[in-house]
């Protein structure tokens, strides 16, 4: 059997869906959508021309017939800078927008994601928007939307206020006005200097940065809210509902409202760094990789030939770890015959029960069209050479090795084989320099070739 090439397939499975690892985030800010906001009110600055604003979201409903606003930093429509990110409630999408300075018309750039999320509330998701020389992208779980163009505005390059959890702008009478109230939580608000790409933002995002990111500004973060606990900082002087800002830039956030802080449940999507299959003649070598486990009983191996699954094997899981964990499995595919693909998926299984399966992994295999016995190789050999031999179809096979004068010396196969392609050693470790024979019988096929020992 010739198996042909192989796909490798890598993919995130989303929250709720059983295949879940806990984070170690602590507290979250929430919401209820009606006048609960957080805003730094001390006109920061983020040298930003390329950035990244990365969090934590989970949405409980929407309060507004626009949607609802995650992230905003503007004081006046169209000015240069200003950032909104928001949940669209016409299309269930979110979308990050940057206008530009007054012109006519105004510039306004928008980039969405290609999924609606009306079917995922109360699941917490990653959020990552980033926009510079690579244009504006957005992220959800470290996926690329598919929405992605080339305008480079800088985002948030004003002195405007920033708003977690509502739009605030001011009226052209001088009086601000905050609306587009979120109705949810918030947690690990960040903020760089650099566009991020996937890997970097996966790299970080399942738990809470250490200090080495923000004792000093070579990291890139700029702005950095954990929502661990509250404190007083003589924001707004209301006492200790301001929520530190742990980058240098020290741009802390006043709470408004009845916003407060709850434990976080954010849960991180297993991550299945990969999952691959390498084939080696009859074997076909299974192997993936998890980044972080949650109750993981372990994995079903499953297979598909002729439309039909079967359970072919099972490994362990490692219960709960935020550790990168290793996985393989080896199936012998020497008996499976007239097919000429087969499938392999994983069945993740929690100790409670639940599963999740992963995507497929899929194998070509072209079958042999002809009886043939190989030249062994090396020849001359010394003391070890291999013999192969193909099939087209099952088969009882005989191989077996005589010396120069025809005298049976070794017997290498004696057993039923399907079609496909083999290969034996022999090892001649024993035996003196000299000629000798290698005979295959499969049925009604025969065939005899000579190879040398050198010593």
């Amino acid at each position: 059997m010739k198996v042909g090439p192989f796909f490798i397939l890598f993919f995130i499975l989303l929250p709720g869906t059983g295949s879940i690892a806990q984070s170690s985030l602590n507290n979250a800010i929430d919401f209820d959508g009606n006048g609960d906001y957080a805003n730094t009110l001390n006109n920061p600055f983020f040298s930003t021309t390329n950035g990244t604003l990365e969090a934590w979201v989970k949405v409980r409903s929407i309060t507004a017939q626009i949607g609802n606003v995650f992230f905003e930093k503007n004081e006046e429509q169209w000015n240069h800078g200003d950032f909104y990110m928001f949940f669209e409630t016409a299309s269930g999408k979110i979308k990050a927008r940057i206008q530009s300075l007054p012109e006519k018309p105004p510039i306004q750039a928008d980039i969405e994601t290609n999924m609606s999320f009306w079917n995922f509330f109360n699941d917490w998701h990653h959020i990552a928007f980033t926009w510079g020389n690579n244009g504006m992208k957005l992220f959800v779980n470290g996926e690329l939307q598919s929405d992605h163009i080339s305008v480079t505005n800088p985002a948030m390059s004003n002195t405007y206020n920033f708003y977690v959890g509502a739009d605030g702008y001011m009226l052209h009478n001088g009086n601000y006005v905050v609306s587009n109230f979120f109705d949810g939580q918030i947690d690990e608000v960040r903020i760089w200097n650099y566009q991020k790409t996937a890997g970097e933002i996966l790299s970080l995002w399942s738990s809470p940065l250490d200090s080495a990111y923000y004792v000093t500004s070579d990291s890139g973060l700029i702005g950095y809210w954990r929502f661990d606990f509250l404190e007083d900082l003589e924001i707004n002087n209301d006492g200790p509902d301001d929520v530190r800002d742990l980058s240098l830039f020290h741009n802390h956030l006043d709470l408004a409202g009845d916003a407060h802080l709850v434990l976080s449940n954010i849960v991180v999507p297993v991550e299945l760094v990969s999952f691959n299959a390498a084939v080696d003649r009859n074997l076909v070598n299974l192997s993936w990789i998890t980044a972080t486990e949650l109750n993981d009983y372990g994995f079903d191996i499953e297979r598909k030939t002729k439309d039909i699954w079967e359970k072919i094997g099972f490994v362990s899981g490692n219960g709960t770890t935020t550790e990168m964990k290793y996985y393989s499995f080896t199936d012998n595919i020497s008996l499976i015959n007239n097919v000429d693909i087969i499938y392999y998926r994983l069945k993740q299984i929690d100790f409670d029960g639940t599963y999740e399966y992963s995507n497929e992994v899929i194998i070509e295999i072209s079958q042999p069209q002809s009886y043939l016995l190989n030249q062994n190789y090396p020849n001359p050999f010394n003391p070890t050479t291999m013999i192969s031999w193909q099939l087209p179809e099952s088969n009882f096979v005989i191989l077996k090795i005589y010396d120069v004068l025809g005298n049976e010396i070794s017997t290498l196969v004696n057993e039923e084989k399907s079609a496909g392609e083999y290969e034996i050693e022999f090892s001649a470790e024993n035996f003196s320099s000299g000629i000798y024979y290698y005979k295959i019988v499969a049925g009604n096929f025969v065939d005899v070739k000579k190879m040398l020992l050198l010593k």
